[in-house]
């Protein structure tokens, strides 16, 4: 097996052939470094990489092997960390320079997780300034290696391109109000955004902390229940984590049939401001849920119009607290965006702050109710609940340049946040997969959103797709 099909493995391939020994973790690791070297100098996906550090972790993986050690769950798994994950040694930009060059003391509890599970970290990748929505005019923004003319997603843009270019297993990446499901869907991959609080938020640069969520980004739904079975869990040192933070079903535990499942499907939300192509595969998804015995059921979803105005107020406040040690100190180094989105924040008023939480709340439990049963929300014709909602995440064919806060940019562009920021005020999982292509080639990607904690029936539900689908396994023709 050349270095390139080792690259293209999923992590159970990954791990049956280590475990058989056809190669090891530094096999694995040097597939990953030759893949890189060659291909990122044109997508510009990683911001540092550590060569060494990467094969001496490869080294002593393979050596616990050979004394009987038992493997590990990602036992030499080449995965990219998003730059505002701390890594000891390293220091967190955050995608701008205002953080300077101290390196950080501790890993991030993520990174801490994943290696103890065996991956090995090969850097970090390229992010939006502080995770907002563009780039720090000092950073190279990665290209989208499906069509270079195309979005790669904020604000884990650099998780994106990585994954879906073959440079590593899978990535890490950040969701304030769309940063993991936007380049999952733009780039081909199998995003999830959990239920916030059941991955530690520990040594993660915040943007807003309780909009924040971090998940693993991969090109498979058993990919991501491997990984995020190793990253949840309960993290007494993080004030966000959940103490009820049950273990997740790992890729084996998914391979059971959805029949009888419910998700639920909004039309009108769904298809109003959407482009017709993603409408359309939309509609292709439900076909093959409906072939797999999964009931489609016509629901209203709870308004989100005014949730999403609150997502602004509630999150400029947290961003403005977030930066609070650099800014004003050190303005000059940010750009205009977040520089506004910051003083935007500094003078929001406490009734302001007040009166989006409670809009959050309410919100929040509207939509819980649709995945209770009995719920004032739960749909007439599902009154045991839903167990998934169907949700486009990009209304439209994104340019590379496009910037979210232009009110310029068009109808579809001022819309995305529609399908995604009130998912983050809830704290709700969601599952982004590929579904399709469009006239340019791109992907076409959709979510599903569950209720709290259902993270391993979204999971399962997506397995079942995936195992129904091809998409996931297209590849970009580098």
């Amino acid at each position: 097996m050349n270095a390139d099909e080792i690259a293209w493995l999923g992590i159970d391939e990954l791990q049956l052939a280590i475990a058989q020994a056809e190669f090891g973790a530094r096999e694995v690791t040097e597939a990953a470094l030759a893949r890189i070297d060659r291909l990122d100098p044109t997508l510009a996906a990683f911001s540092a990489l550590w060569p060494e550090r990467a094969r001496q972790a490869a080294a002593r993986l393979d050596a616990a092997q050979k004394s009987g050690e038992p493997l590990g769950a990602l036992q030499g798994v080449p995965v990219a960390v998003k730059d505002l994950c701390d890594v000891a040694g390293e220091p967190t930009r955050a995608g701008t320079t205002a953080l300077g060059e101290l390196p950080a003391v501790e890993n991030a509890e993520v990174v801490d997780r994943l290696e103890a599970a065996g991956a090995v970290i090969l850097g970090k990748v390229k992010m939006t300034e502080g995770a907002f929505v563009m780039h720090h005019e000092s950073v190279t923004p990665p290209k989208n290696p499906w069509n270079a003319d195309r979005w790669t997603g904020i604000s884990s843009s650099g998780s994106g391109v990585s994954v879906a270019a073959g440079l590593c297993t899978a990535a890490l990446g950040t969701d304030t109000g769309g940063s993991i499901r936007y380049p999952s869907a733009a780039c081909g991959l199998t995003g999830l955004k959990p239920t916030h609080g059941r991955v530690s938020l520990r040594g993660v640069y915040p943007l807003a902390d309780s909009l924040d969520h971090i998940g693993p980004m991969t090109r498979s739904a058993t990919d991501t229940a491997r990984i995020f079975s190793v990253l949840c869990g309960y993290d007494p040192r993080d004030p966000w984590s959940l103490a009820h933070n049950p273990s997740a079903a790992t890729a084996s535990a998914l391979l059971r049939s959805v029949r009888g499942t419910k998700v639920g499907f909004d039309v009108r939300y769904c298809e109003e401001g959407v482009d017709a192509s993603i409408s359309r595969a939309l509609h292709g998804v439900l076909d093959v849920l409906r072939g797999l015995g999964v009931e489609v059921v016509e629901f209203s979803l709870p308004s989100i119009d005014e949730a999403i105005g609150v997502w602004f107020s509630l999150g400029s406040a947290e961003i403005a607290n977030a930066h609070a040690d650099t800014y004003p100190s050190k303005k000059d180094q940010y750009s205009a965006a977040l520089a506004q989105t910051i003083e935007t924040g500094r003078v929001v008023s406490g009734r302001d702050v007040a009166h989006a939480w409670k809009t959050r709340i309410a919100f929040t439990r509207r939509l819980e109710g649709c995945f209770e049963a009995g719920g004032e929300t739960c749909p007439a014709s599902a009154p045991e609940g839903l167990d998934a909602i169907l949700a486009p995440v990009i209304p439209g064919l994104f340019a590379a340049d496009t910037n979210l806060l232009d009110a310029d940019a068009g109808p579809e562009v001022a819309a995305s946040v529609r399908f995604t920021s009130p998912f983050n005020l809830s704290g709700s999982p969601s599952l982004t997969m590929p579904g399709g292509f469009d006239v340019e080639g791109a992907p076409i990607g959709f979510q599903l959103v569950g209720a709290h904690r259902a993270e391993s029936k979204l999971l399962a539900i997506g397995a079942a797709y995936q195992a129904a689908t091809d998409y996931h396994s297209r590849r970009p023709s580098l």
